[in-house]
């Protein structure tokens, strides 16, 4: 979904040339031309980002951004103020009343432009959160949970970005029915802080859901064609544009598995219900915590393959799993004789296909605790995934 900007200016032509500016960098305006209505907009619209101009009739743009900070609504909405007023002392009055930028008239449109890109990209990289899943074995099901997971997260209106990094091709994208762009390395040809958010959309592949997809195919540990600054770089500026980054990382650690897994909001182990598998999840944890992952950050899902539980039972495992695991255990999927959770060459993702079994109600349930009502505000990581670890186990 495009980014929503309000534009509070009096001034008829600036508004025109503003509008143009923004609506062919693909985003959405909405417009006001005073205080008294842009204060309506900002609470009735909810935009994503508001510009600014200082001299309105009535109330000016400084009290029009000092309310707007007043508000819990609005009082983390980016503010980009645009004013014919350079005294120092203006400028100063503008930071001090909550504007995030202070531009003075006449402003070049390139420079509005990339100021709400810059802007925007901070507001998104500061709430957006990356999940990290892993396989406890080969075969488990982890790149179908990931898949079905993305689905639930877009499904709430979250905007998500699938990482596949693997030494071969094509996983998570076969499974949505997407093919891989090919500008992904020819991407990294350019220094990493002049990518700007079409260069890095035009690196990713969309589903019909919304869900965008980029591959990044190491052929071996000796084979690596990227480096580990350019892909952590890399991985910083897709937070940018993104609520939730999903990474579906290969059974055997690779440098672009460690420089993930390290900055990594939570990482959750996915294993099924067998000894081996569950012994694979302390493994994991162990590796975890050797990247210096706390509790906090941790997790895992358990996928009931064989129907070894009626799902009556299933809450009642929680107690007994965790312990064995080592860490909270986040969810388990269970046992559908009328539903798979394996796709088949072609098939539809479960949560689309059969939106209404258990399978796919208990992903979505998987999906709203890492979603958790933390995340909109300031918390920090470990704060919010121990509120979302909360919430899961009630």
């Amino acid at each position: 979904m495009d980014k929503k900007i309000l534009v509070i200016e009096d001034d008829l032509s600036v508004t025109r040339l503003l509008e143009y500016t923004l609506k062919q960098e693909g985003y959405q305006v909405i417009t006001a031309s005073n205080g008294v209505e842009g204060l309506k907009a900002a609470q009735e619209k909810e935009p994503d980002l508001i510009v600014l101009n200082v001299m309105l009739p009535g109330i000016d743009g400084f009290e029009v951004c000092h309310r707007l900070r007043n508000e819990p609504q609005t009082a983390q909405l980016p503010i980009l103020m645009l004013s014919g007023k350079a005294h120092q002392i203006d400028v100063t009055t503008g930071f001090k009343v909550g504007a995030d930028e202070y531009l003075t008239k006449p402003a070049k449109p390139s420079e509005i432009a990339s100021r709400v890109e810059s802007l925007l990209a901070r507001k998104t990289a500061a709430n957006s959160k990356t999940v990290a899943f892993l396989s406890s074995k080969r075969g488990v099901g982890t790149t179908t949970t990931v898949v079905n997971v993305a689905i639930a997260l877009s499904q709430r209106g979250k905007q998500v970005i699938v990482v596949d990094i693997c030494p071969y091709n094509g996983s998570i994208s076969e499974r949505l029915g997407v093919k891989p762009q090919d500008t992904f390395t020819h991407l990294l040809d350019k220094p990493i802080d002049t990518i700007n958010r079409r260069d890095l959309e035009s690196a990713l592949a969309v589903h019909q859901t919304g869900i965008r997809v980029l591959s990044i195919h190491q052929p071996s540990e000796e084979q690596e064609i990227i480096s580990a600054a350019n892909i952590d770089l890399l991985f910083d500026r897709l937070r940018e544009v993104t609520d939730y980054f999903l990474a579906d990382l290969p059974f055997q650690p690779t440098f672009a598995t460690r420089e993930l897994l390290m900055k990594c909001d939570l990482a959750i182990v996915v294993s099924d219900y067998t000894a081996d598998a569950l012994t694979g999840v302390r493994s994991a944890v162990t590796l975890l915590r050797l990247l210096s992952l706390s509790e906090e950050r941790m997790s895992a899902v358990v996928i009931d393959r064989e129907g070894t539980f009626p799902d009556w039972e299933l809450s009642k495992i929680k107690p007994f799993v965790e312990p064995n695991i080592g860490v909270s255990l986040l969810g388990i999927i269970p046992y559908d004789t009328k539903a798979s959770l394996e796709p088949t060459a072609g098939s539809t993702p479960l949560i689309l296909s059969n939106p209404n079994c258990p399978m796919a109600y208990t992903i979505k349930e998987i999906a709203q605790h890492i979603i958790a009502e933390t995340t909109t505000n300031k918390d920090s990581s470990s704060t919010w995934v121990k509120r979302a670890w909360t919430e899961a186990s009630r």
